[in-house]
């Protein structure tokens, strides 16, 4: 088993320049191509700032704000919120902040004059949190308040690069990286079963001591190695050309989950085309589907049905809100491992209900 494992490795991926190019190679070009057309998209961004607590002064000072900022009414936990994206700084008043502000401007020219002070959260990670944290600073103190706290919320540590797709470079990041293992799970894997199938290779090599169940486990194992190592290949591109630096832990679980269910979802594909052309077919509608409608490039959660449905019941879609949360963006979605795991359940058991058909030996 390990000299058919070494051999897949070996044959059907890395020396074969076609699989070397789409699963290494493309995902490099597309987020390069793609941060080069849409860079400029972080300039239509709208900028939020999240207040918690009542003034009505201050309403009024957040209506003449420049375009493309807007103030944001938050509840409770200021830190989560700009934690996680909800805002992308945070401004907490204190209790009757108007009386106190209109004392301290009368008594703004005595000796006891005593600035009303506020407190702010920011990530000093996120290019465009820092900028709203300085902007705001200043107009607040242009009005005599004092900034109490000015308060770093730890959120993913990501080097800004000096561009102005600096944004739009993190947001593309987890769809990227998400094609490369897309590229292994939907192509190449199923490609190898339905090819070695019809092509009789897999009943020559089942005649040998071989059992099925080690031509099967050789052939994901060869496919998830081919994942690991296109994910490492991204995440350094990213890193060195971009500046764009990942936790390894905190994406961790979004990254193991989507190797799983593209892991399972070949079998199933397998098991429901007869032949590689329709492997190959299928793959690409169902690509183009997990991609456009999974928000990969842009938000799609808008959409009206059915074509949410689409957006919905898409794995892809949990997948990569999940590893968007993980690098600091508010998620859109909610229960991220519900539909992946119901896909990787559905498509284990229909792979296992047509296991003679894919693993035929006859």
């Amino acid at each position: 088993m390990r000299s058919l494992f070494v051999s897949i490795l070996k044959n059907d991926y890395l020396r074969e320049r076609g699989s070397l190019f789409w699963i290494f190679i493309f995902p490099m070009i597309l987020f390069f191509i793609l941060t080069s057309i849409f860079g400029d998209i972080s300039k239509n961004v709208t900028f939020k700032i999240g207040v918690l607590g009542e003034s009505k002064l201050l309403t009024g000072v957040f209506q003449h704000f420049p375009e493309g900022m807007r103030s944001v009414k938050i509840e409770k936990k200021p830190e989560e919120a700009v934690r996680f994206a909800k805002v992308d700084v945070c401004l907490v008043i204190p209790e009757d902040f108007d009386t106190k502000f209109t004392r301290s401007f009368m008594l703004s020219k005595t000796l006891v004059s005593s600035p009303v002070e506020v407190t702010l959260y920011y990530a000093p990670e996120r290019q465009e949190s820092q900028m709203l944290a300085n902007m705001l600073k200043n107009i607040l103190e242009g009005i005599d308040l004092r900034m109490r706290n000015v308060r770093e919320i730890e959120v993913e540590k990501v080097a800004p690069k000096v561009t102005e797709s600096g944004v739009y470079c993190r947001y593309l990041f987890p769809a990227v990286l998400l094609v490369s293992i897309m590229s292994t799970g939907i192509f190449a894997i199923p490609s190898q079963l339905s090819f070695y199938r019809e092509k009789k290779i897999l009943k020559r090599l089942l005649a040998t001591p071989l059992t099925r169940f080690q031509y099967l486990f050789s052939i994901l194992l060869s496919g998830l190695v081919i994942m690991v190592l296109s994910s490492i290949a991204f995440i350094a591109f990213a890193r060195f050309v971009y500046g764009i630096r990942v936790d390894v832990l905190r994406i961790l679980p979004g990254v193991t989950l989507s190797y799983l269910v593209f892991l399972s979802f070949p079998l199933m594909l397998t098991s429901i085309a007869k032949t590689t052309a329709s492997v190959n077919a299928i793959g690409q509608v169902v690509n183009q589907v997990f991609m456009f409608m999974g928000g990969f490039y842009f938000d799609v959660s808008f959409v009206p049905w059915p074509l949410k449905a689409l957006y919905l019941g898409n794995p892809a879609s949990y997948l990569v809100d999940l590893l968007r949360r993980a690098i600091g963006f508010k998620p859109q979605l909610s229960n991220h491992f519900l539909v992946p795991a119901i896909w990787i359940a559905l498509s284990t058991a229909i792979f296992l209900i047509n296991w003679r058909k894919v693993m035929v030996s006859e």
